[in-house]
């Protein structure tokens, strides 16, 4: 059958837009004619108006050009078929209308409430819209982090995380590793004596000033590294918009961050492009009910207390984590750790409810004292707060 063509106001008509954002789309690289007429007009065909409709839908949903430039440049480099594409995209728009729901159900409860608790509930409102951003302010601050870390130095377990992460890793003499998302380079410190000769190894954050912090922290084992070869380097990287060498990389590490990542199905795309052909991908994560007795006790004391986290995290837990793996890896290995908290400290449980990004800082202004009474309290009572950790690894090959 003959290919019909269309210029370029025929398929501005079709789609809806403009002839000058045909042109515009051109001029970018984004939608390219598939040839010329002798006139010099452009020449669009039926990929043309299915493309034309990935980058509109993109753009509806928040992408930048520059995001739906490289979305696309990966998706064509994986040959995704059409249902693929129409898949990947009913993701994007569920995600998003879970987001919606939950502004709407704000909205109409600040209608319904009391006027001396709508300024609470539209805060909670602001806080839903800005997630993504109070998240990225967390990460972007080492302050901030240190305090949700420290719980965990209450652990059960005799092997702490980043030793159990670090075993798995095995690396070997010679290989050229990637960690993404290394915040302040806490899987290094103190285990760089463990480091084979020759180890070529890249740290990256998107957050220049954590990976100024990792820089500080390594600084001390730098004499030793470099009598052994071991090159380390450190690049700010968005694992948003992952653009990575193919094929070079022996070892990529990903430690609970991939559910921050909003494009996380090109990240993960560019990831196994990245790793060679007998590479291993190792990327952690919480579960479900990971933490839940702190966020019962949040809950308990102010439901208006936001907690983020456990909608953020959700998109990349232990428990849907693997199909998503298995659409760029084809042998995907799940192991949990067997660890939880037992926290006697009550100012270590304060500060890390304090570190919720959102809301808490604001409430816990009011009525901070009361929380930290009641959780002494509750310590006088029972000696130590049990938390349940759900903690595990995939580790991914291709």
């Amino acid at each position: 059958m003959e290919n019909k063509y269309y210029t370029a106001g025929e398929i501005a008509r079709i789609a809806g837009v403009s002839l000058r954002t045909i042109r515009y789309y051109d001029a970018k690289g984004l939608l390219r004619p598939v040839s010329h007429l002798e006139n010099g007009y452009r020449c669009y065909d039926k990929s043309s108006l299915a493309l034309l409709q990935r980058i509109v839908m993109l753009k509806y949903l928040g992408f930048s050009l520059e995001e739906i430039q490289r979305l696309i440049a990966a998706q064509k480099e994986d040959s995704l078929d059409q249902e693929a594409i129409l898949a990947h995209q009913k993701s994007l728009l569920l995600e998003r209308r879970s987001q919606l729901d939950r502004l709407i159900s704000t909205i109409e409860l600040a209608q319904n409430c009391a006027q001396e608790d709508k300024w609470q509930v539209l805060v909670r409102c602001m806080n839903l819209l800005t997630s993504e951003e109070k998240v990225l302010e967390q990460y972007q601050n080492p302050d901030n982090l240190k305090c949700r870390i420290n719980i965990h130095s209450y652990s059960t377990s005799s092997q702490g995380w980043m030793e159990w992460v670090h075993e798995r890793l095995a690396l070997q003499p010679g290989e050229t590793v990637l960690e993404l998302g290394c915040g302040t380079g806490l899987l290094w410190m103190e285990r760089t004596h463990l480091l084979p000769e020759g180890l070529q190894l890249t740290l990256t954050d998107r957050s220049e000033e954590m990976l100024e912090q990792t820089r500080q922290n390594l600084a001390p084992y730098e004499a030793d590294l470099t009598a052994r070869k071991i090159r380390v380097t450190y690049r700010v990287l968005d694992a948003n918009t992952l653009e990575l060498p193919a094929a070079s990389y022996d070892r990529v590490i990903a430690n609970h961050m991939l559910y921050h990542v909003q494009h996380r199905d090109a990240c993960l795309s560019a990831v196994a492009r990245a790793l060679k052909q007998d590479g291993t991908f190792f990327c952690s994560t919480v579960g479900d009910t990971h933490m839940q007795e702190l966020h019962e006790l949040v809950t308990a004391f102010d439901p208006r207390i936001d907690m983020p986290f456990q909608s953020l995290t959700g998109g990349f837990h232990l428990e849907n984590a693997k199909p998503q793996l298995l659409k760029h890896f084809t042998h995907v290995e799940r192991q949990d750790q067997d660890n939880d908290l037992i926290v006697d400290n009550p100012q270590a449980i304060y500060d890390y409810i304090c570190s919720f990004p959102g809301n808490a800082s604001l409430i816990l202004e009011q009525r901070g004292q009361e929380l930290l009474s009641l959780i002494k309290d509750k310590l006088n009572r029972e000696g130590a707060m049990f938390i349940h950790k759900s903690t595990g690894m995939f580790i991914c090959r291709k």
